[in-house]
């Protein structure tokens, strides 16, 4: 019986170690995501600015 307790605990020790390295790589991966989307929304927020610049300066001659 207690060969078989061992046996047991070092499969579930090593799902452990499996679902440990998935929640890191999950980490890893969302922040990562994390990272690129607030680059572009920088980017897209000084795209967005520079338009309605460009659109401000060309109305005002207008009026």
């Amino acid at each position: 019986i207690r060969a078989q307790l061992v046996e047991q605990l070092k499969c579930l020790d090593q799902q452990c170690e499996l679902r440990v390295q998935l929640l890191q790589d999950l980490q890893d991966f969302f922040r990562k995501k994390a990272e690129i989307e607030m680059d572009y929304s920088r980017n897209l927020e000084k795209l967005a600015e520079r338009f309605l610049a460009k659109t401000r300066y060309t109305k005002d001659p207008q009026f």
